[in-house]
């Protein structure tokens, strides 16, 4: 997969005809994942141009929304689904541009476009101006084609804030069902407290990602991806009240592993929330529940693919 970084007035023409589709695609979900698979049929190079900084960012600055997936993630994502093309643009660059502007130099100019597929509520250009029905008249101008998809439901329409909703309040489970993958979490394995060594459940503490929506308190079973390597491993994601502390902390115990990994980037797959972090009068209490914990994960994981969906 090709991608254009940088001011779009610097990117080269295609030289292929593309079929484009525009959007921030957070989490490239299942609605996502038709707009691309409608890109594919038609027969041109399949082309995504997304944002970052997210729009909203630029829009409300000071605002940094969490995301379900980084730029890198979403890039990843792309590339497992088929596209072949991705533009990354900054909003600030582009607000300004009438929606012919966008059409003409953007689309056409630099990507060749020869067919452009989007939802029916997309909206784009200076004040939003630019929407279906401009792109249909445009289309029958200028002659590219226009593919209208209708908005893609699982018990309502699939969108990128109702998956946000989900995993912070926990239903992991039920976001990797909109997503088609399971969200995933990746940060650089820093020391902690030693606490889980000292009663007998070593973890692999990871600081939280400022940008990202992080999973609601409680523990889950999830995969670790570390050292290319898949590991089963119980999560907890909280405050660890039983010990009085305040701060957010991301902790997996990895099942049969023992090795340091300190310093080394770890990405946790969530798969299914077992419980709500609770707060134990006796630490002995803990390490009976973790006991528990230790046990569930692996009954779960035993009936679950190492590989996550959509990868």
């Amino acid at each position: 997969m090709r991608v254009l970084t940088g001011p779009w007035t610097t990117w080269e023409p295609q030289p292929s005809p593309t079929a484009v589709t525009v959007g921030v695609f957070d989490g490239v979900h299942l609605g996502h994942r038709t707009l691309i698979d409608r890109l594919e049929a038609t027969g041109y190079v399949p082309t995504v141009l997304t944002f970052d900084p997210h729009p909203a960012e630029v829009l409300s600055p000071g605002f940094h929304p969490r995301l379900i997936t980084t730029i890198e993630e979403r890039l990843d994502l792309f590339a497992g689904a088929g596209v072949e093309l991705v533009g990354v643009l900054d909003l600030a660059e582009i607000r300004h541009l009438q929606p012919e502007e966008f059409v003409n130099e953007v689309l056409e100019q630099r990507l060749a476009m020869a067919a452009m597929v989007m939802g029916t509520d997309f909206h784009f250009g200076r004040d939003r101006a630019g929407d279906v029905d401009y792109l249909r008249h445009a289309g029958d101008r200028k002659g590219f084609k226009v593919d209208v998809v209708e908005l893609q439901e699982v018990d309502g329409v699939i969108s990128s804030s109702e998956i946000r909703a989900l995993i912070e309040t926990g239903e992991v489970s039920a976001a990797a069902s909109l997503l088609g993958s399971r969200f995933r979490l990746s940060n650089v394995v820093v020391h902690g407290d030693n606490r889980g060594r000292e009663i007998g459940f070593p973890t692999a503490n990871l600081q939280p990602p400022e940008r990202k929506v992080i999973p609601g308190h409680g523990v889950y079973a999830a995969f670790a991806l570390l050292r290319s390597e898949r590991h089963q491993a119980a999560v907890n994601v909280g405050v660890r009240p039983t010990f009085g502390q305040s701060d957010l902390v991301v902790e997996a115990y990895l099942l049969d592993f023992n090795d340091d990994c300190y310093g080394e980037t770890m990405t946790l797959e969530f798969v299914e929330r077992l419980r709500p972090e609770l707060k134990f009068a006796e630490v002995s209490e803990l390490v009976e529940q973790m006991s528990v914990d230790v046990t569930m994960v692996r009954e779960l994981l035993a009936g679950v693919s190492g590989e996550p969906r959509g990868a």
